[in-house]
């Protein structure tokens, strides 16, 4: 077996790999790394870069966040808001209990002013008229949890076919109906924002309510998002990242063997895009939504359209999977 010819980090423990260098790869080594039984750790991260859908580019004179944007649900309870809060990376107004405290069942709060794409003004109270129908809408979606049968395969297609019986009912006139549309149309795009996904038809309707919606009002970081990554990483012990390293195979229950270490078997093989080979005891697969194009071979007993129906919500999220050593 080829081997991959990077020298192994330090650690006695049981061989452990992480894919992905992403915040949820980032933090799941970070938790590695405060066992007491320190594992022989790497993370394989296929750019030249930690953060994965993190980043904050300050090429144009201020902060411009090319990926995630906000902390939603920013209270005790979520782990994203602890870790800027310990890491300093938040304003006071942001860390106060107030804040905290603010209960937005899991919605957007309203634009103070919107505008059409010809640059006319869009009455407040209609904006509030579309949210108010959306947001029922969406806190309709999570009632199908326990349910024998939903009423639709995904999110996306339950919205529309109930918004559509609520367009029959309209009796404006055809552009006021239309500027509902654009407005409904935008709520789509913020909720595919706040669930971590292209479209809502991804997001399969019966597990949606397992969501849990935390209190607080959503906040940013001052100094951009990419901070968070940043000292995540820096973190870590040296050597543990292995950059421009992407994964094209994951072999899994299987018996493989390295020449450095003679006579020991490794349950998992991780196979990248470079010939580089890593054996390890237990993997752990962090992947961003939406991964259609994963070879169901590749994966460990998943189909093609248990990928399409993932169900984590969580922009930046992950599905993790750890082989049995």
């Amino acid at each position: 077996m080829e081997s991959s010819g990077i020298r192994e980090a330090p650690g006695r423990g049981p061989r452990v790999l992480v894919v992905g260098g992403g915040i949820a790869g980032l933090g799941a080594a970070q938790r590695l790394c405060c066992c007491s039984a320190l594992p022989s750790l790497r993370v394989l991260e296929a750019t030249a870069r930690a953060g994965g859908r993190i980043r904050s580019e300050r090429s144009f004179g201020g902060v411009v966040e090319v990926g995630a944007h906000w902390i939603h649900g920013p209270s005790q309870s979520n782990p994203v808001f602890q870790l800027a809060a310990r890491y300093g990376l938040l304003g006071e107004k942001e860390l106060s209990e107030e804040n905290q405290l603010v209960e937005t069942g899991g919605h957007v709060g309203l634009p103070s002013v919107t505008y059409t794409s010809s640059g006319g003004s869009v009455s407040l109270e209609l904006v509030a008229e579309m949210s108010s129908l959306f947001y029922s809408l969406i806190d309709q979606t999570r009632e199908f949890l326990h349910s024998a049968e939903a009423p639709a395969p995904s999110v996306g297609e339950y919205l529309k076919k109930q918004i559509r019986e609520h367009v029959a009912s309209w009796a404006e006139g055809e552009g006021t109906k239309m500027l509902k549309l654009a407005i409904l149309n935008n709520l789509f795009n913020v909720e595919c924002c706040v669930s971590g996904t292209h479209s809502m038809d991804l997001v399969a309707l019966a597990p949606f309510g397992e969501y849990t919606v935390l209190p607080g009002l959503d906040c940013t970081f001052p100094g951009g998002y990419q901070g968070l990554t940043d000292r995540m990483a820096a973190s870590l012990p040296t050597d543990v990242m292995v950059f421009d390293k992407p994964v094209k195979t994951i072999r899994w229950n299987g018996s493989f063997q390295e020449a450095s270490a003679p006579g020991e078997a490794f349950p998992v093989l991780v196979e990248c895009e470079d010939g580089g080979c890593f054996p390890a005891h237990h993997v752990i697969v962090t992947v961003p939504l939406g991964p259609a194009t994963c070879s169901a071979a590749s994966s460990p007993g998943w189909s093609p359209s248990s990928w399409r129906r993932c169900r984590m919500r969580t922009c930046s999220c992950l599905s993790p999977r750890c082989s049995a050593g």
